[in-house]
């Protein structure tokens, strides 16, 4: 491995502005590809293949995980294009394709960088497409090189470490649910060798930091990746987690349900930092696509929670109003056995403090050879 790939960062807050300060860090790269989206971009918001052009590093390819190149893909989705409209250069998707033609599409360069804005959850699929492209970089001999980027929420963990049986698209690695690691740590875990272009992984995001640019469309906001974190277990049932809403993941309902009582019963359990409004709406797109639902609005009422609770806790109160849950799918999202008890409120808290346990002693014992940055208080939420 090159030592070179993975000292301090300095104050560059990714791992493309550090290339694009210093293009020799890879040395000779042959025909050179990018794997990328609309996250990719500098502190300034130049497109990652816009800033990689114009630095005078040729590009032969771009490459795009879920949502497409250009990120104009919806959940499960992946438009295919002839050509990058920003750079006319030729792009393809990696998304859903067999292994064989992943190989294929990366076996038209010599070396692949990959610049991904990743949401540091195990069900958000570009770590999976990252898996998937390591396999097929050993396959056809393709060097592999990571710029990395912050992982948005931390280094905290917390959920239920996935279990073999359970591996899919949505959980392709045994990590906990919130792993706390950055993309580049995520190939560390699955190539110790692979190179990695560091970042500051402390850079914050914000105005004054690195932009928030949504990574998929139901990312617009931080807050909306709060949500995310927990609400997405809602996407286990029949009830509407907000996509095609204002609100995606911030909305969560269904017709016929009685919205002030889902709304009291998921106050009663007193979830800290969260409170539950009722209110009503109808998706322009997803589930109940042109139907007024009843259901809640999630507010922050206070410091950041372990949201996995309130996506449990949603799970059972809709369940009890007749919602049809998904055992199946929850298992592929939470990487576990479906049990009963994931679906009664009251329990929420004793499984989520129960899992950020575990997370925090697997996330010490068995993740520290990834880790590319000092963890000076690896804490799990209590």
């Amino acid at each position: 491995m090159n030592e070179s790939l993975i000292t301090s960062p300095s104050s560059r807050p990714t791992g493309l502005e550090r290339f694009l300060d210093e293009p020799s860090l890879l040395g000779k790269t042959g025909r050179l590809g990018l794997l990328n989206h609309p996250a990719g971009v500098t502190r300034d918001l130049v497109p990652a293949a816009v800033a990689l052009l114009q630095k005078g590093i040729r590009l032969e390819r771009l490459f795009g995980p879920e949502h497409g190149v250009d990120g104009s893909g919806q959940a499960g989705e992946a438009p295919e294009m002839a050509a990058d409209p920003l750079t006319g250069l030729p792009a393809h998707s990696l998304y859903e394709k067999t292994p064989d033609e992943l190989a294929g599409l990366i076996a038209q360069v010599d070396t692949l960088l990959v610049d991904l804005q990743d949401v540091g959850l195990r069900y958000y699929t570009f770590v999976s497409t990252l898996v998937q492209v390591l396999g097929a970089a050993r396959q056809r001999g393709v060097r592999v090189v990571v710029l990395d980027r912050p992982n948005p929420l931390g280094f905290a963990v917390s959920g239920p470490i996935l279990q073999p049986a359970y591996r899919s698209f949505v959980g392709m690695l045994e990590l906990p649910l919130r792993h706390g690691l950055t993309l580049g740590e995520c190939a560390r875990y699955v190539d110790p060798n692979v190179e990695v272009i560091p970042c500051d992984p402390q850079a914050a995001f914000g105005s004054e930091a690195l932009p928030w640019v949504p990574p998929s469309p139901n990312l617009p906001s931080l807050e909306n990746l709060w949500l995310y974190t927990g609400v997405a277990l809602v996407e286990a049932s029949a009830a509407s987690e907000g996509r095609g809403t204002a609100l995606p993941f911030g909305l969560v309902g269904a017709p016929g349900l009685d919205a002030a009582r889902l709304a009291r019963r998921l106050n009663e359990l007193g979830l800290p930092g969260v409170r539950f409004r009722p209110t009503f709406f109808t998706p322009y797109f997803s589930k109940h696509q042109g139907q007024r639902c009843a259901g809640v609005q999630v507010h922050r009422v206070g410091p950041p929670t372990d949201l996995l609770a309130v996506g449990l806790a949603l799970l059972g109160a809709l369940a009890e109003q007749g919602v049809a849950i998904n055992p199946d799918w929850l298992q592929k999202l939470l990487g576990i056995p479906f049990t009963p008890d994931l679906l009664e409120p009251e329990q929420t808290l004793a499984h989520t403090h129960r899992w950020a346990a575990g997370a925090r002693a697997y996330a010490q014992a068995q993740l520290q050879t990834c880790w590319l940055y000092p963890r000076p208080g690896l804490s799990a939420f209590r």
